[in-house]
């Protein structure tokens, strides 16, 4: 098989929206699209190399997160550095999706298979797993990443990796905003062997917020003073994304205030976006944890109810809190004690109602 070199796959995925009205951003510390050189990503060198040492060892990483934390960031270096296949199902369903999207890639990477791709494409609306399978056996070894994989709704998942495992020599790394993707990729018995590793990225601390800001904007020539270091590190509570995109921000020649709420304006519209996904007893629930920062089970139903106008059964209440918790949207610190992750998002919510 013929090693790509090119791993760069179209357009990118993130979790903001490109920076417009701007000259684009030359630094590459600060460009909110995932990056594909460790050279610019900041405090995440030991996962990545213990990413692809088990890889290189025959195990299949699966990166967990909340959003805008760097898992795509992860992927896209380790895929860069092993010369293999980046596949976004963030934006497909189903494994039809998934194979269109595999057979694109391949022909784009200008991999040899001994294989008709133009027939595969046609073919796979009424074979997806036949197709993918003979395709996954005929690419030797490769590394396949798949993110936000718990996007493929299809009980043939599991059964397809557990092919792809005994039967060819490609390896898998995936990524995810679900606590429970791991239990997504392994719910049959024939994947129960299957040697998956979790990886769960969080947010900066503070400490490694501040410096992210102070060496990222020195290697890009910007001046950022201390007390604006401060003041962003205070407000974006350590989510890498929404640090990167005000380091953006002032990397266009925007001011403090100005790069502050011009992300302002523009989070709300992605945080609007995220929360109209969310169910009806989710959403309020959410709300009413955002208004509270960090609160014991009670007192979030209670507010929750309030906010909705009439009472929440327990079951009810708590099957949405715990869907919350699988979304990496909240987290529970303590037995029966709750709070949000993304403190920027919450107050947004809290401020603005979005």
């Amino acid at each position: 098989m013929h090693r790509p070199n090119n791993v760069l796959g179209k357009g990118y995925k993130t979790g903001v929206p490109p920076v417009t009205g701007m000259s684009p951003v030359s630094c590459g510390f600060f460009d909110t699209r995932p990056k594909v050189s460790r050279d610019f990503v900041f405090g995440r060198d030991d996962v990545i190399n213990e990413v692809e040492r088990l890889l290189n060892s025959g195990f299949w990483p699966v990166i967990l997160g909340p959003r805008r934390v760097g898992k795509t960031t992860v992927m896209r270096v380790v895929i860069n550095e092993l010369g293999g296949i980046y596949i976004d199902v963030s934006t497909i369903m189903g494994l039809k999706g998934l194979g269109l999207r595999l057979i694109d890639e391949v022909k784009r990477l200008n991999i040899r298979v001994k294989l008709n791709l133009a027939m595969l494409q046609l073919d796979i609306e009424r074979r997806p797993m036949v197709i993918i399978e003979g395709l996954i056996r005929e690419l030797g070894d490769v590394v396949i990443g798949i993110d936000e994989v718990q996007n493929i709704i299809s009980p043939k998942l599991p059964s397809l990796l557990s092919v792809a495992y005994n039967e060819s020599r490609v390896r898998f790394i995936f990524s995810g905003s679900l606590v429970g993707t791991t239990r997504l990729i392994m719910k049959s018995p024939e994947s129960l062997g299957r040697p998956l590793i979790r990886f769960e990225l969080r947010p900066f601390t503070r400490e490694q917020s501040i410096e992210f800001l102070r060496i990222s904007s020195r290697n890009c020539g910007i001046n950022i003073s201390d007390i604006e270091i401060e003041n962003a590190v205070n407000e974006f509570d350590g989510i890498v994304g929404w640090l990167t995109y005000y380091g953006s921000l002032r990397s266009s020649g925007k001011s403090h205030p100005e790069a502050m709420e011009a992300l302002r304006s523009i989070a709300r519209e992605v945080i609007k976006d995220e929360l109209s996904k969310l169910g009806r007893y989710e959403l309020v629930t959410y709300r009413a944890l955002a208004t509270l920062s960090r609160a014991r089970w009670i007192e979030i139903k209670r507010l929750a109810e309030s906010l909705i106008g009439h009472s929440i059964d327990d079951k009810t209440f708590t099957t949405g809190l715990k869907a919350l918790v699988n979304m990496y949207m909240v987290r529970e610190v303590e037995r029966g004690i709750y709070e949000v992750i993304d403190g920027y998002m919450a107050r947004l919510v809290r401020e603005y109602g979005v």
